[in-house]
Formats: structure tokens, sequence, C-alpha cells
């Protein structure tokens, strides 16, 4: 540890880690929100048919998980590239292990209704 107060150096790692994750968290969920507004004018006799095709349809439901995806592979990246040269590794593992849970929780909650018939 430190022998003295003077010799504490701040690691501003943990705080880039957490605003890291609350960007690829809320860029998904906005890209998931525009997504869902998007599908939801896909019915009845008005759909357009260039917007609201199933390659169009599943491209938009995948968006929001490969957004978390990268933020994740990001972070492990991260994780790795700093580990033994600073203290803050860990929030970067918990970072990426976030992201993958709630890529995973996007992917199985998301991904049918998007897509859809």
């Amino acid at each position: 540890m430190y022998q003295s107060p003077h010799e504490v150096r701040y690691d501003g790692g943990l705080r880039v880690a957490v605003r890291s994750t609350m960007t690829a968290a809320l860029l998904a969920g906005a890209f998931l929100a525009v997504a869902a507004v998007w599908v939801s004018t896909c019915g009845g006799s008005v759909a357009d048919a260039l917007a609201c095709g199933a390659p169009q349809r599943t491209l938009l439901a995948l968006g929001a998980p490969v957004i978390l995806l990268v933020g994740a592979v990001r972070a492990f990246v991260r994780a790795f590239g700093v580990r033994g040269r600073t203290q803050t590794w860990w929030a970067w593992q918990a970072s990426g292990w976030s992201l993958i849970a709630l890529m995973v929780l996007v992917a199985v909650t998301g991904v049918p209704v998007l897509a859809g018939p």
C-alpha cells in the first residue's frame, strides 16, 4: 500500500468504465425505442414495403443487441489492456459482463417482437 497520503494517485478508470457502459446502454435503448416506433407503423394497408420488409425488420431487431455486443467487446479489450497497469481492470470486466447480460435480455425480449411474423 501507500506509505503516506501524498503517494495516493487517482485513477479515473472506474468513472470511465461506468460512463462507457452507460453510453452503450443508452445508445442501445435509443435504437430499440426508434426501432419499436418504426415497426409499430408497419401495419395495415398503409405499410411501406421498403421500410417494413423482413430484412429491414430483422436489421432493426438486431441493432440494439449488436450495439451492446460492441460495447462489451470494447470493455473486455480495455480490461485486458489495462490489467497490470492500473487497479481498475475489474471495472472493465464488470462493464463487459453487464453489457453481455443486457444484450442477452434485449435479444430474448426484443428480437421476437421487432422481427415479427
